[in-house]
């Protein structure tokens, strides 16, 4: 029997894994978190049109530093009102190079060439003109703290 008869167990295990640790291992949250406003191609140029930064959040289910993202840092209290003044919005690519999908949908994938997204998560600041604030851009896990720093760098350039 050949080891990838074993697929199915090897994602089963980790969905497990990732399961027990997020909802059963870590301390519960306050319950509040960022209002995240679903992509759609037409939400970025309306924030543009009405001058409002945006915070584009690539997420997807399977990305367990995208959950962290949101359990401990997207769920601080300091973080939710640093953000109030951005538009928030989630581009969900979970379906992303899934053998049951063909990838990223083509506003999705449009996106993700457009801001040049290679791994996950990924969030981009957007200031009042449409441009991305190039010096804010998270890849990967920060803490509430680190985060707020590059919350700081977007509103400074939106300042400008």
């Amino acid at each position: 029997m050949a080891v990838k008869d074993f697929s199915w167990l090897k994602k089963a295990s980790g969905f497990l894994i990732l399961a027990f640790n997020l909802f059963c291992g870590s301390p519960a949250g306050s319950g509040a978190a960022i209002n995240w406003q679903s992509y759609a191609p037409e939400v970025l140029d309306q924030a543009r049109q009405e001058g409002r930064p945006v915070i584009l959040d690539f997420f997807a289910d399977w990305c367990v530093p995208c959950h962290e993202l949101e359990r401990y840092t997207f769920s601080d209290e300091r973080v939710i009102e640093a953000t109030r003044p951005f538009l928030t919005v989630r581009a969900d690519v979970t379906d992303f190079e899934s053998p049951e999908s063909e990838g990223f949908s083509p506003e999705s994938e449009a996106l993700r060439r457009r801001f040049n997204v290679i791994g996950l998560p990924t969030v981009v600041f957007i200031d009042e003109q449409g441009t991305e604030v190039k010096e804010a851009r998270l890849f990967g896990y920060l803490d509430p703290e680190e985060f707020l720093q590059l919350v700081e760098r977007a509103r400074a350039r939106d300042k400008r």
